[in-house]
């Protein structure tokens, strides 16, 4: 059995725009062929699975969300989380806000994402959202990122510094101008680590195989020897095995 864990903006699906008829094509033949499927992202699951509603006929063996903080099975049923601790996460959200002030914010929760100040993940075409408070915020028990539009990937970084120097508890996953802030312990690899752990699959090696085209993809592909798409940037095809044109075109070359 071979398994494949895809990113999914701006790698199986399109920057702006939807997944590739060959992407949906080869992942019909991959499970065919009785391998598994599964998609690594750092969206949430409201989120993701707003995209996976427009595909019915896509049904991912696992999804790896909030960079790698919750796994969920085929049937959408939580097998692993990492949720703030609550003392932390108000800690956390009243540095954010004495940082961003008004800055739009996501406050992600192992199943649902709000907003606070508004959408900042509004120009990916995500509808809006349910809005939530400070106050009620803190008060969650099940939250598992705090997400932020930094606008570029430097604003990104400096504002991951300034956070993780406060909270060294947390890591920060980065994608173009987006800064996510999880607990320790959450990112693509160890996502992938805690998914082969949940499910109990053994997979060779050899027959593990992880595309992605981000910064936040970076742990994974390093540790897996994983793989890009032509339309990632210059850093994530230097540290690639290999480019394809496509997830598709890297699942059907492999199958």
């Amino acid at each position: 059995m071979k398994l494949v864990a895809t990113d999914f903006d701006g790698t199986f699906s399109l920057y702006g725009g939807d997944v590739p008829q060959e992407n949906l094509d080869a992942v019909r033949a991959w499970q065919a062929a009785g391998h598994k499927f599964g998609i690594n992202t750092g969206r949430g699951l409201s989120l993701i699975g707003l995209e996976l509603s427009k595909h019915p006929e896509l049904e991912p063996d696992f999804l790896i969300l909030n960079n790698g903080a919750v796994i969920v099975d085929r049937e959408r049923r939580i097998l692993s989380s990492l949720c703030l601790p609550q003392s932390l996460l108000a800690d956390v959200l009243f540095f954010l806000m004495r940082e961003r002030g008004d800055a739009p914010m996501l406050v992600v929760t192992e199943e649902e994402s709000l907003s606070i100040h508004g959408n900042p993940a509004a120009e990916l075409g995500i509808p809006g959202m349910p809005e939530t408070t400070l106050e009620k915020a803190v008060a969650r028990e099940d939250v598992v990122q705090l997400s932020m539009n930094c606008e570029t990937m430097e604003g990104a970084q400096e504002m991951e510094r300034r956070a993780l120097e406060r909270f060294p508890e947390l890591v920060g996953n980065i994608n173009r101008g987006y800064l996510d802030l999880n607990l320790a312990g959450a990112d693509k690899q160890h996502g992938i680590d805690r998914m082969l752990k949940a499910t109990g699959w053994q997979i060779a090696p050899e027959d593990l195989f992880v595309i992605g085209d981000d910064l936040n993809d970076l742990p994974a592909i390093e540790a897996y020897h994983g793989y890009t798409v032509a339309a990632a940037p210059k850093f994530m095809r230097e540290h690639a095995k290999k480019v394809y044109k496509s997830v598709g075109a890297m699942m059907m070359e492999n199958l």
